[in-house]
């Protein structure tokens, strides 16, 4: 297969991807499989610099900013992309698309002792010789099947790339063991890889240095996640939005903001999207430094008047409530976020 043949396949079958399933696509750097770079300040990787408020992106023009949030659905923007960057490999941002991906390895050595988190191997069974092996096994523990009647790729090492539909905010793992321990502790079990909230998997028609990605299913369609896997899932932590039980504490409402301009509608989009985020936090993942981030960033968008600081206020106060954050934390985070306001991205132009 030719170079231009190679990159045209993977940008076709992408773009296949995008229109009849809505699948969320972006390009590949062909050395390194990551996205590719986007506006100045993520190159330079600035600090509070985030997705959120990134003005390349929101312009929707097809900027290549902040990884797998930069992925699109939207055909100009794909052959936009396709046309710029020669690329043979392209991949699916799985959270967007409402999927989940469980990527079983191959990679060479001996399995620890304990390969499945938190469950005993079963007496007798011989250990697994990869990761295929360890997710059939605990599929059987569970009362389940690994099934193949999903969308799935082959990749080049051996491995697969089994794809799912979801609705969940599900957090993304990898099945490996510390040096000198026997026991796998986190994920799901040695070589099963979880992928979701942020990641993405390289889409079957790619080809890397490592070789072709193909499709193995006889189906384009991706089947709801198994139960038995989706309790696997929250067994294990994965699941982003369990640290307060949705019967006894309800999700916060999302603010409804009346914009009528540009700079407006930003802003409702950042406090939007700062709730969301803040409330879906646990303890220990850093929920005051995003209040405070989110604070300061929209304390510079009620000075230039793009929104009203109560309606800010009261938000990101019940986010962080529905966070866990105690009141009196959260008083004094606001305070003090709203006394060093940033200033206003320009909407207008890339950085």
């Amino acid at each position: 297969m030719s170079t231009n043949r190679t990159v045209a396949t993977a940008a076709d079958a992408a773009l296949w991807l995008a229109v009849h399933r809505g699948w969320h696509v972006l390009p590949l750097s062909l050395d390194s499989k990551l996205p590719l770079p986007g506006c100045r300040n993520c190159r330079a990787k600035v600090r509070d610099h985030d997705h959120t408020d990134c003005p390349c992106l929101a312009r929707g023009d097809g900027a290549l900013c902040h990884g797998v949030w930069a992925a699109t659905t939207d055909p100009g923007v794909i052959a936009r992309w396709a046309q710029r960057w020669h690329t043979s490999i392209w991949a699916v941002h799985l959270w967007a698309s409402g999927l989940l991906a469980v990527d079983l390895d191959t990679r060479p050595g001996p399995p620890p002792r304990h390969p499945l988190n938190g469950l005993d191997w079963p007496p007798g069974e011989p250990p697994p010789a990869d990761g295929l092996d360890t997710y059939a096994t605990l599929a059987a523990l569970s009362g389940g099947t690994v099934g193949t009647d999903t969308f799935t790729t082959d990749t080049p090492s051996g491995g697969l790339h089994l794809i799912y539909s979801t609705t969940g905010q599900w957090k993304g793992s990898h099945g490996k063991v510390r040096d000198g321990d026997d026991t796998v502790r986190t994920g799901l079990g040695w070589q099963i890889d979880i992928k979701c909230y942020g990641g993405y998997v390289v889409l079957p028609g790619s080809t890397s240095q490592a070789g072709l990605y193909r499709r193995s299913s006889t189906t384009t369609t991706p089947r709801p996640l198994d139960t038995w896997l989706a309790d696997a899932l929250t067994r294990t932590g994965h699941d982003r939005t369990t640290t307060v039980p949705a019967a006894t504490k309800p999700a916060p409402a999302v603010p409804v903001v009346d914009a009528q301009t540009g700079p407006a509608r930003y802003a409702a989009s950042a406090l939007h999207s700062a709730c969301a985020e803040l409330a879906a936090m646990e303890p220990d993942t850093g929920r005051n430094r995003k209040l405070f981030r989110s604070t300061t960033r929209l304390a510079g968008m009620a000075l230039a008047g793009w929104i009203d600081r109560a309606t800010v206020e009261a938000a990101l106060a019940e986010a962080a409530r529905h966070a866990g954050l105690p009141a009196s934390e959260i008083r004094y985070v606001l305070t003090s976020g709203f006394s060093r306001p940033r200033p206003v991205p320009d909407i207008r132009s890339a950085a």
